[in-house]
Order: C-alpha cells, then sequence, then structure tokens
C-alpha cells in the first residue's frame, strides 16, 4: 500500500542567510571591541581604546535594534 503522503527524504536545509551572517558579525564585533577595548584601556592606552569601544557599542545597539524589530515582526505574524 502506498502512501501518498509520506515524506522520504528529509527536507532540504536552508542555507545560511543574510540575517545568520550579520549576527555572526556583530556579536564577533561586540566581543572583539569589548575585549579590545579593555585590554588598551588596562594597558594605559585609552586613545587607542575609544575606537574599539565605540565599535562594540555600535554593535550592541544594532543587535538591541535587530531583536526588537524581529520580536514585533514574530508578534505581528501570530508566531508567539
Amino acid at each position: 500500500m502506498n502512501d501518498q503522503y509520506r515524506i522520504t527524504e528529509p527536507p532540504p536545509r536552508p542555507a545560511a542567510g543574510h540575517f545568520t551572517i550579520m549576527g555572526i558579525a556583530l556579536w564577533t564585533g561586540l566581543a572583539a571591541g569589548v575585549v579590545l577595548n579593555t585590554g588598551l584601556q588596562a594597558v594605559g592606552l585609552p586613545l587607542l581604546a575609544v575606537p574599539f569601544g565605540a565599535l562594540a557599542l555600535a554593535c550592541g545597539v544594532v543587535l538591541i535594534v535587530r531583536a526588537v524589530k524581529n520580536r514585533k515582526h514574530r508578534v505581528a505574524g501570530g508566531q508567539r
């Protein structure tokens, strides 16, 4: 007996999209910015640490904005 609704092969995995790649880049930028900012300030080079602090701050803000925007999109779409 044939079951026409039976799936014989698993569905293909989706490729890494822009959202995933961007998220990885933002988290990496946040971590690197925090580590370099802290390390350079501990060594006594605050002028070199400022750009890395700004990088960490910018990545953190973008991650928060994306999370809030994504949550609003999920709630509006009924996927909670």
